[in-house]
């Protein structure tokens, strides 16, 4: 065999007990990453071994077509596409290999420079080449070779490469020569078959359960997982090619595996037949020179093996009892595995409640934070991809006896709804209004209503906005895939509609004592205050981006008399009279009670000349209007002051004090008249 395993495998001879077999090394250096295209040195037998059989094992560096077509009689070829398989088994070398991971033996690694040197790699050549081939190396450690570890740190830091260390022993090592030797034995000696077979039962019952012991059931990772190793080990230990296994979950055959690792339907119905006329654990197969196999544990059925066409069918029976000792190791291996997989499914599920949890979480305090309900919203809309899978939402408001949409996601395509009108009276609107509770709806029924929101889906749900038993809105999501919302989505989308409802409700509370902080009681303008905020922002644009503001002031003339002469109760009427007159101008002015009896506007947009043209029409229209009270009919007049913003004006206050200097010049040459600053300030 290859010098690189030649202490691993002398050990494991030497652990397996057989006198007989003699190891030998053949001189040839390992061809990989480039196959070696002459076998010479690999079949040259050794002078020791000239009469005896001889067992090539491996001869993996080499390509096919370098390998003898024909070989004497005393000598055997087991070819192995890689190596490594002797130590650890395909599926250790096939999933390492699929990770990534360059795979090293403790003998490879104690001529790893050779090894480089034979491939014409320099450290860049073999740098580049590893790190563009492999992710990590994998030392699979036998434990024969105390410096091994220390090399695998040596060859790592010459490639700069991560690097990991398996301890495998020499387990499977010793029952895969186990095989090959007892086969070999079987072939060759047909005069002590009997005696060898019983041996080779014994042994491979002993290597077989410890590997499936020490390997299998302390790697468990799935049920399938663990059925692939069973069917390999139970293939291996009755040398059957074509053994199949049924896989039981709740008393049905749910797969049968062949060699192929594919699932065969068409054998479900014939091996649950098998499996309900079998009366115990067992059932031989007469013409096929076979049996059945059960694989249970306490009283669950997993599986069923059905192995035909043993090699040596007259040791069936002894492969039976083999197969009935393990099969309760087999059935251990799968509760356990079954048990795995329903821990891992139960933690995806509470990883996947727990984050829901936490985007509700975020979600309310999102809600309970945000004062603007447009903005408000939409974010809930945007948020709600990411508890409960849907393609469009919806968000309606009931205002008085009409549903109006407010918002949608993705607007796309929605535009021309949103801001629309619906009669609650409209199914499904008119179910959920009524029962006060979400509805789940179906394609067909969806196909129904006629609806141009609902057009296209397949599954839908809506949910009503309720805060205290009152009905604020509805909210509701389409789907176009089929049964996409259960019951407990259903139920969670419930609560946080209440969250949206108690939002909604809480921004309409704010907005109402931020509009009450912010207004004067008697005459319903803004109060000092808010016209401050307001007009200070306004003033701010106009000074970065450029544009035309000005401001109004303004008091009611000889005020003081109106309230000594018929009371303070017409006084208000008066103030009242006055602030409904302002509230003329444009929206977009900004108009407010400065303070007693004195008013301001701040006119956006408008210049010196609009401005005094709006002060005047406000004015005659005053004069001209007796303001009916309690005590009659009074007129009043009033004053203004207008200023405008200049390129020397540096604040709002400088504003309202040019235009405060206006309305004084206005009252001090005879009052109910119109002044603006640049008058006040020639005088």
């Amino acid at each position: 065999m290859c010098r690189h395993y030649y202490e691993d495998v002398v050990q494991a001879v030497g652990e397996l007990g057989y006198p007989f077999v003699t190891v030998e090394a053949y001189a040839l250096t390992c061809g990989r990453p480039q196959l070696l295209s002459y076998t010479d040195q690999i079949f040259e037998r050794p002078v020791a071994a000239s009469r005896a059989d001889l067992i090539v094992l491996g001869a993996c560096a080499a390509t096919p077509d370098a390998l003898p077509a024909k070989l004497d009689a005393q000598t055997q070829l087991i070819h192995l596409n890689h190596c490594l398989v002797m130590l650890a088994g395909p599926e250790l070398i096939d999933t390492e290999t699929k990770r990534g991971a360059y795979l090293l033996s403790p003998g490879w690694l104690r001529a790893w420079r050779a090894h480089l040197y034979a491939w014409g790699f320099d450290q860049a050549l073999a740098r580049d080449y590893f790190h563009e081939s492999v992710e990590d190396l994998l030392l699979l450690d036998t434990g024969t070779d105390p410096e091994a570890l220390s090399r695998l740190e040596e060859f790592a830091a010459y490639l700069d490469m991560p690097y990991r260390v398996r301890t495998i022993g020499l387990d499977y090592l010793k029952l895969y020569l186990a095989k090959v030797i007892l086969e070999w034995y079987l072939k060759t000696s047909q005069s002590e078959t009997k005696r060898v077979l019983q041996d080779a039962n014994r042994k491979i019952a002993e290597y077989a359960m410890a590997f499936d012991l020490l390997v299998d059931l302390s790697q468990i990772r799935s049920e399938e997982t663990t059925i692939t190793a069973i069917r390999h080990m139970f293939a291996m230990l009755f040398g059957c090619n074509n053994l199949e296994y049924a896989q039981i979950q709740g008393h049905q055959i749910v797969a049968v595996f062949a060699k192929d690792g594919h699932d065969q339907p068409e054998r479900h119905a014939e091996l649950a037949q098998v499996l309900a006329s079998m009366e115990r654990d067992h059932a031989l197969i007469p013409q096929e020179e076979g049996f059945y196999l059960r694989i249970r544990y306490h009283d669950e059925t997993f599986g069923l093996v059905v192995v035909r066409h043993i090699t040596f069918p007259e040791y069936r029976n002894q492969y039976l009892n083999l197969g009935l000792a393990i099969a309760n190791q087999c059935g251990l291996a799968l509760a356990n595995a079954r048990t795995y997989s329903m821990l891992r499914e139960a933690e995806a599920s509470l990883r996947n409640e727990r984050d829901l949890t936490e985007e509700l979480r975020q979600m309310m305090a999102h809600l309970n934070s945000n004062v603007e309900m447009d903005a408000m919203l939409h974010q809930v809309l945007v948020q709600l991809d990411k508890i409960v899978p849907h393609h469009q939402s919806h968000l309606f408001l009931l205002e008085e006896s009409t549903l109006r949409l407010v918002s949608a996601h993705p607007v796309e395509g929605q535009v021309r709804l949103i801001g629309g009108e619906f009669s609650p009276e409209q199914p499904p609107f008119a179910e959920i209004m009524q029962r006060r509770m979400p509805l789940t709806l179906d394609e067909a029924a969806l196909a129904s209503l006629g609806l141009p929101m609902v057009t296209g889906f397949k599954s839908w749900m809506g949910l009503p906005l309720l805060h205290q038993e009152h009905l604020l809105g509805l909210l509701t999501l389409g789907s176009q895939q089929e049964e996409t919302y259960t019951p407990s989505q259903v139920t969670m989308m419930q609560v946080l509609a209440n969250e949206v409802a108690i939002a909604l409700e809480n921004g309409r509370l704010f907005r109402e004592v931020y509009m009450l902080a912010g207004t004067d009681p008697l005459t319903r303008l803004y109060n000092r205050r808010r016209f401050s905020e307001l007009a200070e922002t306004e003033f701010r644009r106009v000074q970065r981006y450029g544009g035309k503001l000005s401001a109004i002031f303004m008091d009611i003339d000889h005020f003081k008399r109106v309230n000594d002469v018929f009371s303070h109760a017409v006084g208000d009427q008066v103030l009242e009279y006055v602030a409904k007159a302002l509230k003329q101008v444009r929206p977009l002015d900004i108009v407010a009670r400065y303070g007693g009896e004195e008013f301001i506007i701040v006119c956006l947009e408008t210049g010196l000349s609009e401005a005094v043209q709006v002060a005047e029409r406000l004015r005659q229209t005053i004069e001209r209007t007796p303001v009916e009270t309690l005590s009659g009919p009074v007129q009043i007049t009033m004053s203004f002051g207008v200023a405008t913003l200049e390129p020397d004006l540096r604040t709002l206050g400088e504003l309202i004090w040019r235009a405060d200097q206006a309305l004084y010049h206005a009252k001090c040459i005879g009052r109910n008249r119109v002044c603006t600053w640049k008058e006040a300030e020639t005088h």
